[in-house]
């Protein structure tokens, strides 16, 4: 798709402009079943003049509009359902720095939008839709972010007296929320990067620099420590001095569900960057990993497809469907220290990861659509030896591709993915 990408449509702040959000937002109230939408933001500048934009021209067209204000990605799914929204829309650009900003669309389930609805955006906003409706709708404010502080607290019934937890918001949408949930539930709660005047956002900390909050528990004695990306649908975790991604962090949940008979089918979603020795550690458990594309909402097909209810990506988005249908970092958060309770996440996760290298080429669209056409590429990539396990694909969020290489020996890793990456430069660039 030209505007829709592994998550949203997703750029550089200053390239939405008047002009495409406005084409954005009449392709919003285009769809067929568009009469109410809330839209939440993270605290990025640029939020509230994307907002502002995109409210005024629904509202115009017969949209009803409900603004939740700075709020996590999560929390804006939450209020899609519980608002009986026809969609949500939030204004964010996840982990990527402060000058970007994106649009993530949910179904009135608080579910990503499915592949369709995002084409029949993404066709209205090609045809240039002017006008659809002649009946302005209301704008109201809402305060959401209780709903869903009472909603976890509720079902998941926490007790986290004794404990001391260690937090990186990453100056973004999670910097309130997630410290005022955790002191709830009687923890001793520190936060780190909280600032919220949108300029510092995801830099130098969060879950995509989960090393900072590493460092800070070297500090001080904490029982187990998370990090959020911007807009708080991703956490890693920090414990013994050991970061814990997405995939450990799923894997010690579902062996801990297996237990209980609560782990549909046995499985666990992943997608094709879980590393080799979280596939090994599955099998060894007796849990089935099944593999999709990059990016929550393919987990999410999946698990919708066989009824699975665990599933999500090593970067940190994590899905628990019997309890919210999109990732969701401080839900995930939420559950792992109440499991960290009865068994050390440290102690419980004994996956050993092959090594990998990660690479990649900073690019423009032009070489994109290079690489993707490439028949030569494609030969080349799928011709590799066995030894090897890669992933090679375009950043569905950002001007570059990926290369990702696991072998036995890190050296041999890296050699192979400077060669992959000589190749493909070689040819696109």
């Amino acid at each position: 798709m030209k505007h829709f990408g592994t998550d949203g449509i997703r750029c550089k702040a200053d390239e939405f402009t008047e002009e495409y959000l406005r084409k954005i937002a009449l392709g919003i109230a285009y769809l067929s079943d568009c009469r109410k939408v809330v839209i939440g933001r993270d605290p990025r500048v640029s939020g509230k003049r994307i907002e502002k934009t995109l409210t005024k021209v629904l509202s115009e067209n017969g949209v009803e509009v409900l603004l939740a204000g700075m709020i996590p990605t999560p929390c804006l799914a939450f209020l899609t359902a519980l608002y009986r929204c026809d969609y949500g829309i939030m204004l964010s650009a996840s982990h990527n720095p402060p000058e970007y900003n994106g649009i993530k669309l949910f179904a009135s389930d608080g579910s990503k939008v499915s592949k369709a609805t995002e084409q029949a955006v993404e066709d209205s906003i090609e045809r240039g839709i002017m006008l659809l409706r002649y009946l302005k709708a209301p704008v109201s404010e809402i305060d959401g972010k209780e709903h869903y502080i009472k909603y976890l607290l509720d079902r998941i019934k926490p007790d986290l007296k004794g404990q001391k937890i260690l937090l990186d918001t990453a100056n973004g949408a999670t910097s309130e929320i997630a410290k005022e949930l955790f002191s709830r539930t009687g923890a001793d709660v520190v936060a780190f990067n909280t600032e919220t005047d949108g300029v510092n956002i995801n830099c130098g900390c969060g879950a995509t620099v989960p090393k900072f909050l590493l460092e800070k528990c070297r500090d001080a004695d904490y029982d187990i420590a998370f990090t959020y990306d911007g807009d708080g649908d991703r956490v890693m975790c920090v414990q013994d001095g050991k970061i814990f991604n997405g995939d450990h962090l799923m894997y010690v949940h579902c062996k801990d569900m297996m237990t209980r008979g609560e782990l549909v089918e046995n499985t666990m979603v992943g997608t094709v960057m879980s590393n080799l020795g979280t596939e090994k550690a599955c099998k060894a458990a007796g849990i089935n990993l099944v593999r999709t594309a990059v990016g929550d909402k393919c987990v999410y097909r999946e698990m919708v497809k066989k009824g699975y209810n665990v599933g999500g990506e090593e970067s940190g988005h994590m899905i628990f469907s019997d309890y919210l249908k999109t990732g969701d970092g401080i839900l995930a958060s939420l559950l792992t220290a109440c499991l960290n309770m009865k068994k050390r996440v440290s102690e419980a996760d004994d996956i050993v990861e092959c090594p990998s290298v990660s690479d990649c080429i900073i690019c423009d669209k032009e070489a994109i659509a290079k690489f993707n056409a490439s028949e030569e590429i494609r030969k080349f990539l799928s011709s590799v030896p066995s030894e090897y396990r890669i992933v090679v694909r375009p950043s569905g969020t950002e001007p570059k591709i990926r290369i990702l290489v696991e072998a036995e020996q890190t050296e041999k890793a890296s050699a192979f993915a400077s060669e992959i990456k000589k190749y493909i430069e070689e040819r696109v660039l």
